[in-house]
């Protein structure tokens, strides 16, 4: 009881993006191995979920009044540990690239730096649009990479069949959301730019 007192709505749906992010890469690599459609479907319903917390889990927090330190810090992590989930299945299977991949590991890498940078400054990352934007570019390729699977696995030759200008697919519809995510880095280094060079300053 003790417990289930301290768990609330909020930071349950944002620690399920961890729990449930490990499930999607096992069924979809194995999925995308086999080429069953069905376990592609499994996928696109628990990105659906992945998402579906994302944008629930703090506006149920402010609505209920269960703001935390513990989600504040817990929500990026988790954004960022359930998305490298997804797109290192992707890399696994040969749809991108590791650079691309290296794009969205290094970037979420370095926010979790800057955010550390700020803490310690007693300064809060504030969001910027750009982030945002990313989140939501890096969500509908996902499920864009999904369908465009799902639909080769159902034509003739299955997902080897399509290749375009020598690329999977998948490749194209994750490029913008890539490049978008590398500049995004860059919407957040300049507003703080003045803060990083100070912490590397010697005492």
């Amino acid at each position: 009881m003790i417990a289930a007192k301290k768990m609330n709505l909020a930071t349950f749906l944002t620690i399920s993006r961890v729990a449930i992010a490990p499930v999607f890469a096992f069924v979809f690599v194995w999925g995308y191995g086999s080429g069953g459609s069905e376990w592609i479907w499994i996928c696109f319903g628990i990105a659906l979920l992945i998402e579906l917390s994302d944008l629930f889990d703090g506006t149920i927090a402010r609505a209920r009044g269960e703001v935390t330190d513990f989600g504040k810090v817990a929500d990026p992590v988790a954004d960022s540990v359930s998305r490298q989930t997804v797109f290192i299945s992707f890399m696994l299977t040969g749809i991108i690239p590791l650079w691309m991949y290296l794009i969205f590991f290094y970037r979420d890498a370095f926010m979790q730096l800057l955010r550390i940078v700020c803490a310690s400054s007693g300064v809060v990352l504030a969001a910027r649009k750009s982030g945002k934007a990313k989140a939501v570019l890096q969500g509908i390729a996902t499920f864009a990479v999904l369908i465009a699977i799902i639909i080769m696995q159902k034509s003739e030759g299955g997902v080897d069949a399509k290749i375009w200008w020598g690329q999977h697919p998948g490749f194209w519809l994750m490029v913008i959301p890539a490049l978008y995510t590398l500049l995004s880095v860059i919407d957040y280094i300049i507003p703080n730019r003045k803060l990083i060079v100070k912490m590397m300053r010697k005492k």
